[in-house]
């Protein structure tokens, strides 16, 4: 975990406050998310930072020590605030969905907001939102997202999973990646789906096999459409729906860079 400023913020505003519920409230977050930021950051600090009791919270002698810095660190902060060029965040999604999200949304951030530092982080859907949620990555654009309390949760579209051919297609192996739980539904269901196989794990790849011919594949729409091969869909076969969510925590969207950042990401689903 790297320690943020938005750590320090909860850190500073907990340590004003009785309780932890109190705390909560005036951050606008979940009392267990804020108790697990704080247990996070005493991790990192390697620091116990409070006490707990039936009376509520109070300062350690170490976070007594540690809270006139924390708040120094805040206080420069919003020295520089306004300065779009001194910003930094960091936004995540599997690399087939950063494939038809991130071009138009960079565009747009060059247009409205040039100068905000952006770095992107790659993963699978389902660690990318473990690593919104435990505050590693800003905002996450993810398929399915995962029930995590706290963490603000926007559908922005629907993309189908499908069984694809080229018209140049010479055998009828499946090219598909078996660790896709889409993948897994559509064969459960598929009757008619090859007994012959190929595994691959790389979705881009598996569009040009299709492409070259070397069998039939499972992909999502998305990804068929980002690499403009002429692809079709192979008749009879399943499908399945994966649903795009924008994943963040509401502080992240407090600030009018992360709004913008939040809102842009939100209009950049093209289908």
């Amino acid at each position: 975990m790297s320690l943020t400023f938005k750590d320090l913020e909860n850190f500073i505003t907990t340590a004003h406050s009785r309780t932890l519920s109190e705390a909560s409230e005036k951050l606008d977050m979940a009392q267990p998310s804020l108790s697990l930021g704080i247990k996070k950051l005493e991790e990192e600090l390697g620091l116990p930072l409070f006490t707990r009791g039936r009376s509520g919270i109070k300062l350690t002698p170490q976070g007594k020590s540690i809270l006139p810095q924390a708040e120094e660190a805040i206080r420069l902060l919003k020295v520089i605030k306004g300065k779009p060029e001194n910003m930094r965040f960091k936004i995540g999604c599997h690399h087939s969905v950063g494939m038809f999200i991130l071009g138009p949304f960079l565009k747009a951030m060059h247009k409205t907001a040039p100068g905000i530092n952006l770095e992107i982080v790659n993963g699978s859907s389902y660690d990318i939102n473990k690593k919104v949620a435990e505050g590693e990555i800003d905002f996450g654009v993810v398929m399915n997202p995962l029930p995590i309390p706290g963490l603000i949760t926007r559908f922005i579209g629907e993309d189908e999973v499908c069984v694809w051919e080229s018209k140049n297609r010479y055998q009828d192996k499946l090219i598909y990646n078996p660790n896709m739980i889409q993948a897994t539904s559509i064969l459960s269901r598929w009757k008619a789906a090859p007994e012959a196989r190929i595994e691959v794990p790389n979705l881009e790849l598996i569009t040009h096999l299709i492409e070259s011919g070397a069998g039939m594949g499972i992909l999502p729409s998305q990804v068929v459409k980002a690499q403009r091969f002429n692809l079709r869909k192979v008749p009879d076969s399943p499908s399945f729906k994966d649903k795009l969510a924008l994943v963040c925590y509401p502080e992240m969207i407090k600030s009018s860079e992360g709004k913008m950042i939040f809102e842009e990401l939100k209009q950049s689903y093209r289908p």
